[in-house]
């Protein structure tokens, strides 16, 4: 008898992109042509030349910040496949409105939209909601387990997204509201610097956190 072929195991690294412009309080003219400073292209190049396994996929953000990250490990391994997805980072924030600021400039207005509590509200054109946010991430997530590439996928993100992808695999029967009343604190909480990584595997149909155990205890 013909024994079962065996599913492949697909390692996932999610990487937050190099520190760019806003991160280091500098005014930025358009959320997704904010670029790295030259610390976060030095931040790029240490991922790059450190990265221990071979990739078999590239999976990169539109956003400039995160392709620009990716390009030192992309010159690594040229002949891996390169896809881009909508995994940008969550624009909460009507980006015509804040033009030439910086990210101390649109706190205030930062607050106030959280303070809403309101995953449905879109606070205007090029902005999304909160849910909207969240469909994103759990379609990359059913994205990935549909394709299961197998060998190491590497995920060039946003520090947000990366959030959003874990917590709606740990609270996967949580409703938006309840995400988002957590949100923040979750992020806080479990922090994620400029080029940190965070680890997944793929394997029998189940997708899980690896070596992650500060957001063991976490609760809603």
């Amino acid at each position: 008898m013909t024994e079962p072929a065996l599913e492949s195991t697909t390692k996932i690294l999610l990487v937050r992109h190099g520190q760019s412009v806003a991160n280091a309080g500098g005014r930025t003219t358009n959320h997704d042509t904010n670029p790295l400073t030259e610390l976060g292209q030095t931040q790029a190049m240490h991922f790059a030349e450190h990265l221990d396994c071979t990739p078999t996929l590239f999976i990169v953000s539109p956003f400039l910040r995160a392709q620009q990250t990716a390009q030192p490990l992309l010159r690594r391994f040229p002949d891996v496949p390169v896809e881009e997805w909508p995994i940008q980072e969550f624009t909460f924030l009507d980006p015509t409105l804040h033009n030439d600021s910086t990210e101390e400039d649109r706190q205030p207005h930062v607050l106030d939209y959280w303070r809403r509590q309101d995953p449905a509200f879109t606070d205007g054109l090029g902005a999304e909601s909160f849910q909207q946010f969240l469909d994103r991430a759990r379609e990359a997530i059913r994205r990935l387990m549909k394709t299961n590439p197998g060998g190491c996928v590497v995920i060039f993100g946003h520090g947000f997204f990366m959030q959003a992808f874990r917590l709606v695999l740990l609270f996967p029967n949580a409703t938006d509201a309840a995400l988002m009343a957590s949100f923040r604190r979750f992020h806080v909480a479990n922090f994620i610097r400029n080029a940190d990584t965070l680890e997944f595997s793929i394997q029998d149909g189940k997708i899980q956190l690896i070596g992650q155990p500060q957001v063991a205890g976490f609760t809603l």
